[in-house]
């Protein structure tokens, strides 16, 4: 994806999921890199990578890394979490507790992005998914905004039908070290691809636009 503010391209990021570590788990990948003149312009550098751990049997997370970097904002955090027992065990210098009691099943915030895309938002009510991040426990909700179509790259092609959802985050939580309000547009279709996302910061907003996408190899 395409990372843009105030029209100038800021830097690139991507979405992945990949085999997991744990027998039959996936792995979901989030890199953000700036790039560009804005970076340059404004001395203000991104290099953020989230890993997260999930066992598409039982829905559950079983742990997320992130390594952020955002300017002056660093953030290094490992955690792991038993579905089974409900512990969840951080690392994080920012997180003094290193112990927390969870829901037996609950999501890490990468993980629960993916899973509002497996379960689509209902128009009538929103999804309502339960959250450990950053030594938080929440429920996020996630609402449908709307529909539109969208100019997309090959193979998704032109006027593509998309939905728009909106993830209500916790205060002090999310994929970035940032906070701020997201809208994302998803196909509207089976695979809910991302494809555009909207982050409202401090002035104006952040964009990401698909620039190519790569679907999964057939079974």
């Amino acid at each position: 994806m395409r990372i843009t503010y105030a029209g100038l391209v800021a830097g690139r990021a991507s979405l992945a999921v990949e085999p997991g570590r744990e027998g039959a788990s996936l792995r979901f990948v989030s890199v953000a890199k700036s790039q560009g003149f804005f970076a340059w312009l404004f001395r203000f550098r991104v290099d953020d990578r989230t890993v997260a751990e999930w066992d598409p049997v039982t829905s559950c997370s079983l742990g997320i890394e992130k390594h952020l970097r955002e300017g002056q904002a660093v953030r290094d955090q490992v955690v792991h979490i038993d579905p089974a027992t409900g512990r969840a065990d951080v690392e994080d210098r920012k997180v003094p507790q290193r112990v927390f009691s969870v829901e037996p099943c609950v999501l890490d915030v990468l993980s629960a992005f993916f899973v509002t895309r497996a379960r689509g938002v209902d128009e009538r009510e929103p999804l309502k998914l339960p959250v450990f991040d950053n030594g938080k426990s929440y429920v996020l909700e996630v609402r449908l905004r709307g529909r539109e179509r969208v100019d997309l790259p090959e193979p998704l092609g032109r006027k593509v039908p998309t939905v728009v959802v909106e993830p209500l985050l916790a205060e002090g939580t999310g994929l970035f070290a940032k906070k701020g309000r997201v809208t994302i547009w998803l196909t509207d279709d089976e695979r809910r691809v991302p494809v555009r996302l909207r982050s409202k910061v401090a002035i104006g907003s952040v964009s990401a636009d698909l620039e190519s996408y790569t679907p999964p190899a057939p079974r």
